[in-house]
């Protein structure tokens, strides 16, 4: 444990600094995500669309996982004026979507790599895996591999349920060795807990920067519950129950409004000063990032903002 907080510590001395105005680029990318794949692509999301255009953002390959009651997007967008590629996914969208997301989790092994003793959430994991893994390797590796990105950065992105699946797809391109792990950024806004202490120190490892961003008492970074540890914040392992839920460093936690944030530990993803300190019950504080309503933003009218 010492020796992976010393490697932590001297990683981030050369990456660990927040982006504010990158985060705010990245929810809106979040949000052109939630568009129906058939809409992105022909510039037909409204208020979402005219949001990412003043951002620079082209999407080029979107995806759904073909499912009529609860559809999930992903969307690999350029952004020439950055070099970067952003892979964003869409989340939650309402209380009855999140009510199944957190009915649906059970732990299982993380056998696209199988090693480690890594776990992940099975309904989380599940979605990437049998959803859109194949597609996203394939898009990702066709990219890259034009001189045109020889440079460009990766981000992944997502809200909710949509950060848990950025989080998989950077670790699973990373491993697969479709990207070198020192242009591959991750933004996620109101993520769940994805796997355990094994995963989440096997995905710090591979990224060159992880901010998890969270809204005051947004319930859903609560979800799957950790086991507390009133010392260190959660228990990374332990020997009865299979699986410990745990986060990545490093949280980023608004409380009052945006104007301000705090940066939590860069080395602790359980840093009992930040959002495990709140009552984390709130679903309006969920569905609202930087004043973006994210999964609804893009049906509004530009008129409407």
């Amino acid at each position: 444990m010492k020796n992976l907080i010393l490697l932590s510590i001297i990683v981030c001395l050369s990456h660990c600094i927040y982006d504010e105005e990158l985060a705010v680029d990245m929810v809106y990318a979040s949000a052109l995500s939630y568009c129906p794949s058939h809409k992105v692509m022909s510039r037909g999301c409204k208020a979402a669309t005219v949001a990412t255009e003043n951002i620079d953002l082209i999407p080029f390959f979107s995806k759904s996982n073909n499912n009529s009651l609860t559809p999930i997007y992903m969307t690999l967008m350029k952004r020439e004026s950055q070099k970067q590629i952003i892979v964003g996914f869409s989340g939650t969208k309402g209380g009855d979507e999140l009510l199944d997301e957190v009915t649906h989790i059970f732990p299982k092994e993380y056998d696209i790599h199988k090693d480690k003793g890594m776990k992940v959430f099975g309904f989380f994991y599940d979605h990437y895996k049998d959803d859109f893994r194949n597609d996203f390797l394939k898009q990702i590796s066709d990219a890259m591999n034009k001189d045109e990105y020889e440079n460009y950065d990766v981000i992944f992105t997502g809200h909710s349920l949509g950060g848990a699946l950025a989080m998989h797809a950077a670790a699973d391109a990373i491993l697969s060795g479709f990207l070198k792990n020192n242009y591959v950024y991750v933004y996620t806004f109101g993520q769940p807990r994805v796997g355990n202490a094994e995963f989440i120190d096997e995905f710090l490892s591979n990224v060159n920067g992880f901010y998890r961003v969270i809204h005051n008492n947004d319930i859903v970074p609560h979800l799957p519950p950790c086991i507390p540890d009133f010392n260190e914040g959660c228990i990374r392992h332990g020997i009865l129950i299979p699986v410990f839920p745990y986060h990545a460093a490093t949280e980023v936690l608004y409380e009052q409004g945006f104007g301000s944030y705090k940066v939590c530990s860069t080395f602790e993803g359980e840093d009992k000063t930040c959002s495990l300190s709140k009552s984390g019950n709130s679903i309006p504080d969920h569905l609202t990032y930087f004043g973006v309503k994210v999964g609804k933003f893009h049906t509004y009218e530009p008129q409407e903002i």
